[in-house]
C-alpha cells in the first residue's frame, strides 16, 4: 500500500512537472520586433554618413533596423519632424531652438558636424566690405541663421537694425539674389556654387564663428526612453560609416551620389568638420566655449529669448543627453 502510495504520488509530482514545463514555454513570448527607426535627413555634406550607413548595411550589422528618409530641403524635413513625422531628425542647434517650443520633448543623441566655412553670407560686387551693408536687403532665414548674421554684424561696429534682413531660406537665396531683391544672403553649398557663378562673392563665412553652426541628430524623448538600445546602435553605425568613407573615399563618393541623385562632384566636405567620437565627447560635456553643446545652446536660447522667439527658456540639462556617446569612449 506504502509502495503505491509512494508511486501515485510520483506520478502526481510527474504530471505537475510536465504541465508547468508545458505552460511556461506557452507563457514566454518573444519581444515583438520593434519597426525601423526613421530618421529624417537633408543634402547637408555632415550628414551623408548616413548613405553610407544605409547602403553598406552598417545598421543592420550594428543591430538595428532604420528607415533614412531623404529629403532634399531642409527646412521640409524639419517641418515634417515638427509635424509629429519621424523618430529623429538632423537639425541644426538653432533650428532646433526655434521649434522647442512645438517639440519640447526631445533630446539631443549626437552631434554630426559642424559648419567651418561652408555657411556663407555672399554679397553682390559692389558691397566691399560688412560696412557696406548698412541699407541694404540681407536675406536670411529669421531665427535660425540670425545669430550667424547678427555676429558678422557686431565683429564690424553693426547691429541688425543697420540692415534689412529678410527672411529667406538658404536654398532660394541664388534666385532672390539673381533677381535683385536682396543684396547679400545666407546660404551653403551647394547653392553658395550658384551664387558665386553668378557674380556674387563670399564676405563672411563661418570660419569666424566656429561651433556655432553645428548639426545634430535628435529623437523623441518617448523613443529615447523606449528604445535606446536602437539609438545606441544607430550612432555606432553612424562612425562606422563615417570610418569607412575615410578609409573608402572613391566609393563612398559615387555610393552616397547614387543614393542621393547628385552628382559625384557635389560630394564635398569642404567647409564642414566631421565630428568624430572625440568630438562628441567634447561637444557633450559643459563648458564656456562653441565645443560645447552645452554653451552653444544657451547662446542661442538667450537670442531666442531675446528676439522674442521663446517665451521660456528650455531646460539644456534635459535637451543634452550625453548617454550614447559616453559608453563609447572606451573604444575611441
Amino acid at each position: 500500500m506504502k509502495s503505491r502510495l509512494l508511486r501515485f504520488a510520483s506520478l502526481f509530482l510527474l504530471s505537475l512537472v510536465l504541465v508547468t514545463a508545458c505552460n511556461g514555454t506557452t507563457i514566454v513570448t518573444s519581444r515583438p520586433e520593434q519597426p525601423p527607426l526613421e530618421v529624417g535627413y537633408n543634402l547637408w555634406p555632415g550628414l551623408f554618413p548616413i548613405a553610407i550607413a544605409q547602403e553598406k548595411e552598417f545598421f543592420t550589422a550594428q543591430g538595428v533596423k532604420v528607415k533614412p528618409v531623404y529629403i532634399q530641403n531642409f527646412l521640409e524635413s524639419v517641418s515634417e519632424f515638427t509635424a509629429g513625422q519621424y523618430d529623429g531628425v538632423a537639425i541644426t542647434v538653432g533650428s532646433l531652438m526655434s521649434i522647442i517650443g512645438k517639440n519640447p520633448d526631445v533630446q539631443i543623441a549626437m552631434a554630426t558636424d559642424e559648419s567651418s566655412g561652408s555657411d556663407s553670407i555672399v554679397v553682390r560686387p559692389d558691397v566691399k566690405s560688412v560696412a557696406d551693408l548698412k541699407g541694404k536687403r540681407l536675406g536670411v532665414r529669421l531665427g535660425d541663421g540670425e545669430l550667424f548674421v547678427s555676429q558678422m554684424l557686431q565683429k564690424h561696429g553693426l547691429t541688425t537694425d543697420d540692415v534689412t534682413l529678410v527672411n529667406v531660406e538658404g536654398e532660394a537665396v541664388p534666385a532672390r539674389f539673381k533677381s535683385g531683391d536682396i543684396q547679400a544672403g545666407h546660404t551653403w553649398e551647394p547653392y553658395l556654387s550658384e551664387v558665386t557663378k553668378s557674380g556674387g562673392r563670399v564676405l563672411f563665412t563661418s570660419k569666424d564663428t566656429p561651433g556655432l553652426i553645428s548639426t545634430v541628430i535628435v529623437f523623441r524623448t518617448s523613443v529615447v526612453r523606449d528604445r535606446p538600445q536602437d539609438i545606441q546602435a544607430f550612432i555606432r553605425a553612424w562612425f562606422q560609416a563615417q570610418d569607412y568613407w575615410k578609409a573608402n573615399p572613391e566609393e563612398s563618393k559615387a555610393l552616397i551620389a547614387k543614393t542621393l541623385s547628385i552628382k559625384p562632384e557635389e560630394v564635398s566636405t569642404e567647409g564642414v568638420k566631421l565630428y568624430t567620437l572625440k568630438d562628441n565627447l567634447k561637444a557633450f560635456t559643459p563648458g564656456s566655449t562653441t565645443e560645447s553643446l552645452y554653451h552653444t545652446a544657451k547662446l542661442y536660447s538667450d537670442f531666442y529669448i531675446r528676439t522674442g522667439g521663446l517665451s521660456t527658456a528650455p531646460d539644456i540639462q534635459k535637451l543634452i543627453n550625453p548617454s550614447f556617446v559616453q559608453p563609447l569612449q572606451a573604444g575611441s
